[in-house]
């Protein structure tokens, strides 16, 4: 559960929402395989001094199993209003693979602001017995070394899904999800909602594949591990059910928040399972 991106008007850290959608879709034992596709908007009910109005679209695939991995590819493109001067437009494009056990994630994000690429980064990461080693071949090549307990993203939503389903309100874990400059691990905090049933105002094909699929309001916060500033970066607040969906997401950054709202979903085969 992104999952997550960081839909800044430059496009800083896009890979955050990837990582939560791609983990949240690839929870163990319910994947569900589908696309959907999200409307953005500047939420109105809370006021911005930086923005007039925003909208965009994020459009996302989840394909694979346990046994042979996730795949994930996605697209977000926004227009980004300010109160004087032109509109900021940009894009941004990923395409990432997980291992089912989370030992391995491969990661590969493009961000383009007014059609000029701003960050490329491109890398893979194995686990290892003191923390993770992060190969990248974009920006440059270069081998970095993490330490301490670190999860991959699907690792880390299907923790905080296995903790709503046992009725816990917290979780805290250290995550990895290569966003920016393919570097960076960061602390996050997941509060946990009581669980609901059949949510109002999704797409038909929605509907007909989420009805009676508990979920779960969840708020999952950001923070830099390098800084003394307890403030998040941003918050994640997702319905997330327990087939790995995500009904609804909005992203809050302090100054203001974008809000996301289904618009469309389809719901594709499903691989045979695993061999015992």
């Amino acid at each position: 559960m992104m999952l997550l991106a960081r839909l800044t008007p430059a496009g800083a850290g896009a890979a955050a929402v990837i990582a939560l959608l791609s983990a949240t879709a690839a929870h163990a034992g319910s994947l569900l395989p589908h696309r959907v596709g999200y409307a953005l908007a500047l939420d109105a009910s809370r006021s911005s001094q930086q923005l007039e109005s925003a909208n965009g679209r994020l459009d996302y695939e989840i394909k694979g199993n346990a046994c042979e991995g996730y795949s994930v590819n996605m697209r977000q493109s926004n227009v980004l209003e300010p109160g004087e001067g032109s509109p900021v437009r940009s894009d941004m494009a990923s395409a990432t693979w997980e291992d089912g056990k989370g030992a391995a994630y491969r990661f590969k994000t493009v961000n383009r602001v007014g059609g000029e690429v701003k960050s490329d980064v491109d890398g893979i990461v194995n686990r290892t017995a003191t923390g993770a080693t992060v190969q990248l071949t974009k920006p440059k090549a270069e081998t970095v070394e993490l330490k301490g307990d670190i999860l991959m993203p699907t690792e880390h939503v299907e923790k905080v899904i296995a903790a709503a389903q046992a009725g816990e309100a917290l979780y805290e874990a250290r995550v990895f999800d290569g966003s920016e400059d393919g570097q960076r691990v960061f602390s996050t905090l997941a509060v946990i909602g009581r669980p609901a049933m059949d949510a109002k105002g999704l797409p038909q094909a929605a509907d007909a594949a989420l009805a009676g699929i508990t979920y779960y309001p969840v708020t999952i916060s950001y923070f830099d591990e390098d800084s003394a500033d307890s403030t998040p970066e941003y918050t994640m607040t997702i319905t997330l059910y327990d087939n790995g969906v995500i009904g609804r997401v909005s992203i809050d950054y302090g100054d203001f928040v974008l809000r996301g709202v289904m618009s469309s979903f389809e719901a594709l085969p499903v691989g045979a399972p695993c061999a015992q």
